[in-house]
């Protein structure tokens, strides 16, 4: 099943505004194990964002996002290749109406690819909105529709986020459906607590050794997570988990013109020339930045 891309990745200087992406730096590190035919794999993925504040003036912000993401195949087939490489750019820019009301729209654009040969079909572009309305001190709540433009076709991805405090030790939070976690705050240093992760990744492959087919990563995964604070400013989290749903599929070039709403095909869809579909053991660990924390 094709899954969505959804790293939308938030940024405004009115942190309280943007709770789920509070971070300036942050580097993650995952490793997903699976076994296909008997062989035991895995699949390392390293990312690395960057958000920088741009402008504020009145009640306009505007701030940039860089990022990079590498990808290892260990034990895959000869057909999978590997190391895959994305580089992603978004530019954001948010209006506070009032103390409770407030507007984002974003764009984004990213090449990803083998880096063997590159041309314009190894980039994926996409761009949406958000509004976020502050209900209490406790309670915050945002509405948002975005557009994807993917290797396999066009995709409509509508969302919501929470962060929900309802008491002091206990915060729910995330976008829904793809990244909600509800954690404990056992005191100021440390939490713990249970999280649900969609992520999806997928990569043009070289045009000249591959005719320009490109591979979809597709993770679900439940994760139990610690959170500590190691210095002023810096967090290490380490989860593990299980990935309930995980699939690797390779797919010819297309050049498609189908929809899909989140997960869901609008239209048929292309059969992969290749899959391997097995969950499998989880393993994250991240390093952040929060200056405003």
């Amino acid at each position: 099943m094709q899954r969505v891309i959804v790293l939308l990745s938030f940024l405004t200087l009115q942190y309280n505004l943007l709770a789920q992406e509070r971070e300036l730096v942050s580097v993650s590190y995952g490793l997903s194990r699976l076994s296909y035919n008997d062989t035991a794999a895995n699949s390392q993925l390293t990312d690395i964002k960057l958000r920088l504040p741009l402008y504020l003036k009145g009640k306009s912000a505007f701030s940039g996002t860089v990022g990079y993401r590498n990808l290892r195949l260990h034990h895959f087939p000869d057909e999978y290749s590997s190391p895959l490489h994305g580089i992603q750019g978004q530019a954001a820019w948010l209006y506070k109406f009032t103390q409770r009301r407030s507007l984002t729209v974003f764009v984004q654009a990213g090449l990803f690819s083998d880096m063997k040969d590159i041309s314009k079909k190894d980039f994926r572009y996409g761009a949406g909105f958000r509004y976020r309305f502050r209900h209490s001190d406790r309670l915050s709540t945002g509405w948002g529709l975005a557009y994807a433009r993917q290797f396999f076709g066009n995709q409509i991805i509508p969302f919501i986020d929470i962060d929900y405090s309802p008491g002091q030790k206990w915060t729910l939070s995330g976008q829904f459906p793809v990244k909600p976690q509800l954690f404990y705050h056992i005191n100021k240093r440390i939490s713990t607590g249970i999280e649900l992760s969609g992520e999806a990744a997928s990569f043009r492959l070289s045009e000249n050794d591959r005719a320009n087919q490109f591979l979809q990563v597709n993770q679900w995964t439940g994760l139990f997570s610690v959170v500590c604070a190691a210095a002023r400013h810096w967090q290490i989290k380490l989860g593990a988990g299980w990935n309930f749903r995980q699939s690797f599929r390779l797919y010819e070039d297309v050049s498609s013109g189908s929809w899909t709403l989140i997960t869901i095909p609008l239209r048929q869809k292309a059969d992969p020339m290749q899959k391997i579909d097995k969950g499998g053991a989880n393993i994250q660990l991240s390093l952040s930045y929060k200056p405003f924390q």
